[in-house]
């Protein structure tokens, strides 16, 4: 996370995930500011900021941001699991998945996404059971890799 960043930068980066954790928004928007300032391309921080919006109900904005973010990092597992989160919050639970597998093929030890992948996938299951999709229908499912 950060991994670009000069170590002041890098040490506020860690601050707006920390921030992001304990729900204290706007310390972390203050911080993803600073890098910003330095650094208006970041990816990660754009993502981080956009991420933060979110919980803010800043919804366009927050998509904007880590859209931007994204397109700026396509190669960062950090973008990609932003991106899923704030899908996975919206309940599009198909399109946090990709972003998830997106993840993971940037970042295959990633033990974090790894778990949130999963939890959706069984999430998934579940669903597509308490509508009526189970048996040979949901083993079609997970054949085409609609999961």
């Amino acid at each position: 996370m950060g991994a670009s960043l000069p170590p002041k930068e890098a040490n506020l980066f860690k601050l707006i995930v920390k921030s992001y954790e304990t729900k204290q928004y706007k310390k972390g928007l203050k911080a993803a500011d600073a890098i910003l300032k330095k650094f208006p391309d970041h990816g990660e921080t754009l993502s981080m900021k956009g991420l933060t919006l979110n919980c803010m109900d800043r919804k366009t904005e927050a998509y904007e941001l880590v859209r931007l973010g994204l397109k700026n990092d396509l190669k960062s597992h950090v973008c990609w699991d932003v991106y899923g989160l704030l899908y996975r919050s919206d309940r599009e639970y198909r399109e946090a998945i990709k972003c998830y597998r997106n993840a993971l093929r940037i970042d295959p030890d990633n033990i974090e996404i790894l778990r949130d992948l999963s939890l959706l996938q069984v999430f998934q299951i579940s669903l597509w059971s308490s509508i009526g999709i189970g048996g040979s229908n949901w083993q079609a499912k997970v054949a085409t890799k609609t999961v």
